[in-house]
């Protein structure tokens, strides 16, 4: 079978118009991105409960969880068993490092109505909201919201 387009060039007003088209909606969304004009953004719903959090690395592959404020040990995390959590929170430590913020302030978890669990870390100003990563890994950060503190 012989190819009905060869030795036919793509046509150039073709190439020119997509090299156009594409520059507009990278540009368009540019400019939406640093003025906000045209963007969308949808407030989230009210908290319905939440706690704020700090981890103590020990150095031995254990960071022990504390509520702020508070010396009871609400959980303790191990590497290997923890991994998510623990990786977002390595996650988050870089970023304050990166901000040059104090490593040992609190952080908040918060549900919020519909069912929104969220990680904030108040000093970057990062939320991560914890249902894109499946209610398995929710569910390692809800019950960090819902544990009892433990007596030392």
């Amino acid at each position: 079978m012989s190819d009905p387009f060869e030795g036919r060039p793509f046509p150039r007003a073709v190439l020119i118009g997509a090299a156009l088209l594409i520059g507009f909606v990278i540009l368009s969304a540019a400019m939406v991105q640093i003025t906000g004009v045209g963007g969308t953004q949808t407030p989230l719903p009210p908290v319905v409960e939440s706690r704020e959090l700090v981890f103590v690395d020990d150095g031995t592959g254990t960071t022990t969880v504390r509520i702020a404020g508070e010396d009871a040990k609400l959980a303790e995390l191990e590497s290997g068993i923890d991994g998510f959590v623990l990786g977002v929170m390595r996650g988050m430590v870089r970023e304050r490092k990166a901000y040059d913020v104090p490593l040992d302030a609190p952080y908040v978890i918060s549900l919020r109505g519909g069912g929104i669990l969220l990680f904030e870390d108040p000093q970057t100003g990062r939320q991560i909201d914890l249902r894109a990563f499946g209610p398995t890994n929710t569910a390692d950060f809800a019950r960090l919201l819902r544990a009892e503190p433990q007596s030392q």
